[in-house]
């Protein structure tokens, strides 16, 4: 039996590590110690173009091009379906818009 992210930490504390996580990943980035795949950077760019919901990053998670972003989506996608809006989620989807923003390419 598997068990989600969000079942095994409290809401809040899921929230709070998967924020985490896509800062640490953005940071990457930005150190170019992570380099996303174009699939990715175009993937990031479809994402970042509409509002972030559980039931939006679940369908777009099924679209995801294997990779590091497509691993965040597994992590974000359970917390943002079950927990109720607060501080931490708001924190969750600041880091997640800018890890997105970030890799979008510039128009």
């Amino acid at each position: 039996m598997t068990t989600s992210l969000s079942s095994t930490f409290h809401d809040g504390n899921a929230a709070g590590f998967v924020s985490r996580v896509a800062d640490a990943l953005g940071k990457e980035y930005a150190d170019s110690t992570w380099k996303p795949t174009s699939e990715e950077r175009h993937f990031a760019e479809d994402l970042a173009r509409g509002a972030l919901s559980g039931s939006r990053l679940r369908e777009a998670f099924r679209e995801a091009p294997p990779g590091r972003l497509a691993h965040l989506l597994t992590l974000v996608t359970p917390v943002f379906e079950r927990v109720q809006a607060d501080q931490k989620t708001e924190e969750l989807r600041l880091a997640l818009r800018g890890l997105l923003d970030s890799l979008a390419p510039l128009p």
